[in-house]
């Protein structure tokens, strides 16, 4: 359990830096079509169980939603970057097929095999549990390694979130960084839906920021703030999952992290009603 403390620290890290870029995108639907995705993926797997049953033991159904994650931010990056259409309509296009899918598959699983898909409710809402310590190594490895790449194109990444047409004429290719950021937040919310499912991931990408803002203008303090704030909602999360074991990580870790957010509201509301009456 230390070690699936440390990769969700490290996963909030990841998101609370990332969550900066995806708030000041408007790209939180992004992440919400991204992350229901997964569990379109999952229903691939569970169908293909079904036609192949030696396929449901082992990680193929972890397989499944990957590809259907990077997929899908694929398609969705490439419909929003070249206009082919409007980035609202690309993401609920394929937000609501995935989760359409994923519950029909569930449901004709249900019908023949007369049991619960493998993973039906992990996939939804995250459960600690399945983290073994191989995939909690990898979660650690892999946020370091978004990190590591926000750092090394951190200006271009932020020229591009802030004045897409500015950076395009200034030589910067838009189109390179739009793709590196949007495989990062893929990347991250793949890595999350075991600690907090796909239905609550997208909270990871854009609570920290939002809560950083309420406090803070200047993007250094924003980005330490929605830091501080990530690793403090994840600790807390994890450790009322360890002392109370039937309420989940994923849940805990996003009402923790938005309680925060309701504290820091107010306290900038009360700043800004002392700020009128001095």
């Amino acid at each position: 359990m230390l070690l699936a403390l440390l990769a969700s620290i490290s996963l909030s890290i990841a998101c609370a830096a990332l969550s900066v870029f995806v708030v000041s995108r408007h790209w939180a639907f992004i992440g919400e079509g991204i992350s229901h995705s997964a569990f379109g993926g999952a229903g691939t797997a569970w169908m293909l169980a079904l036609l192949f049953p030696r396929l449901q033991n082992g990680p193929f159904i972890e397989l499944c939603v990957v590809v259907f994650c990077v997929l899908t931010g694929a398609a969705i990056g490439f419909l929003s970057n070249e206009k082919r259409t409007t980035s609202d309509a690309a993401i609920g296009i394929f937000m609501v097929a995935s989760l359409a899918w994923g519950f029909l598959a569930a449901d004709i699983y249900r019908s023949v095999r007369h049991t619960e898909p493998l993973g039906f409710s992990d996939f939804l809402f995250g459960q600690m549990s399945w983290m073994s310590g191989d995939y909690a190594t990898t979660v650690i490895a892999l946020s370091a390694a978004v990190i590591i790449v926000l750092i090394a194109f951190g200006k271009e990444i932020l020229y591009v979130s802030f004045d897409p047409e500015m950076a395009r004429v200034s030589g910067i290719r838009a189109g390179v960084i739009h793709y590196i950021l949007m495989l990062l937040v893929t990347l991250t919310i793949v890595l999350g839906i075991r600690i907090a499912g796909s239905v609550l991931i997208t909270a990871l990408l854009v609570l920290p920021a939002a809560t950083a803002l309420l406090l803070s203008q200047q993007l250094r303090n924003v980005f330490a703030i929605s830091i501080i704030t990530a690793i403090i909602g994840t600790t807390i999360g994890v450790g009322i999952h360890l002392a109370y074991s039937m309420v989940p990580a994923g849940p805990a870790i996003v009402l923790s992290i938005f309680t925060e957010f309701l504290v820091c509201f107010f306290v900038a509301r009360l700043h800004v009603v002392r700020q009128r009456l001095a």
